[in-house]
């Protein structure tokens, strides 16, 4: 098994920060979440945390490291690194990772995309790893002036083009909002970029079999909508005849013990977290994660993509710090039918 992060992205901007998280959480129907900002409240305290967790996670031996995408976020509120040029600073600590981001596919142009990931690539040598999603935030759309219901259809369309042009085809083709005409891209990536598709919805789980390289799965499912997921991701990709890669999407923090792990999470749980319980995070006790990950395994997962459920930064490092000890050469152990 490989086992990868992504990181925190939407950092609050002063002390009211939690208190506007939890009004705008509470008026939200069953099942929305807002991205809870956390950590630092100052900009250059945050981007010099990102670096060093970004050193803590190559120094663990993870797999990959990714960032994440949101738009329009308030100042007043919090503030929200882009990814694009978040991972291209980040790639320059990144060592032996190989690094990427979630990219909220309705808001690009694909030529312009194509370019930016093949310039980062330029600077990297190894595969990039690129997911792309729909999106959910009204806000976010109402700011790019891009009807929601045409969410679906921009990702396919851009998917599809980025793919062309990143694999160095002239391509011609059109999508809503945007076209291109006998478009090329400079420089080719050094390795072939890897493009997963996000979601959890019936319609998503299709397009990653179909469009994309691999598959990640929501943060916020369940174990049984997960069977349920993979099993229908798997049978896509075999109608399509290509290659599953699904990656399992989990929160995480890990503690010399499990009561440790327990007493640092609930908190946050109780001030508010995506909506969720203990049954769907990472937190514990090395053993206890390994145990965790080996029936993810079981079910089917070979590659897992953590994020941790905390602000503070020293915990943060001393978290990856387990991680890399007892529980990266552990999973690393175990046979990988993929």
């Amino acid at each position: 098994m490989k086992l990868g992060t992504s990181l925190r992205f939407v950092f609050p901007t002063s002390d009211r920060t939690l208190a506007m998280y939890q009004k705008m959480v509470a008026s939200l129907p069953p099942g929305a979440f807002v991205e809870r900002p956390m950590g630092p409240t100052d900009t250059p305290g945050q981007a010099a945390h990102l670096l060093e967790v970004t050193q803590a996670a190559n120094d663990a031996g993870m797999w990959a490291l990714l960032v994440g995408d949101n738009h329009a976020v308030a100042p007043v509120f919090a503030n929200c690194f882009q990814p694009i040029p978040t991972i291209a600073r980040l790639s320059a600590v990144s060592g032996a990772l190989q690094v990427g981001a979630v990219l909220l596919a309705p808001f690009y142009h694909p030529l312009l995309v194509a370019e930016q990931i093949a310039t980062v690539a330029a600077f990297v040598n190894a595969p990039t790893i690129w997911v792309f999603a729909v999106g959910d935030s009204a806000r976010a759309f109402a700011a790019f002036a891009i009807p929601k219901h045409e969410r679906a259809k921009r990702t396919s369309a851009l998917i599809s083009t980025v793919r062309a042009l990143l694999d160095g085809e002239t391509v011609t083709a059109e999508g809503p909002g945007w076209q291109v005409e006998g478009a090329t891209i400079s420089p080719p990536p050094r390795h072939r970029p890897q493009l997963l598709v996000a979601g959890a919805a019936p319609g998503a789980v299709a397009r990653a079999a179909r469009l994309g390289d691999g598959w990640l799965t929501a943060q916020n499912a369940t174990d049984a909508e997960l069977a349920q997921q993979l099993a229908a991701y798997q049978a896509g990709c075999g109608a399509a005849n290509r290659q599953p890669l699904p990656v399992l999407r989990r929160d995480i923090f890990v503690a010399a013990t499990d009561r440790q792990a327990l007493d640092h999470v609930e908190p946050i749980l109780a001030e508010g977290y995506r909506g969720v319980g203990l049954e769907r995070l990472l937190v514990g006790s090395p053993a206890t994660i390994v145990k965790r990950l080996e029936a993810y395994r079981d079910l089917g997962f070979h590659h897992v993509l953590v994020r941790h459920i905390s602000g503070d930064h020293a915990a943060i490092l001393d978290s990856f710090e387990l991680i890399g000890r007892d529980i990266v050469p552990e999973v690393a152990s175990w046979a990988d039918s993929t």
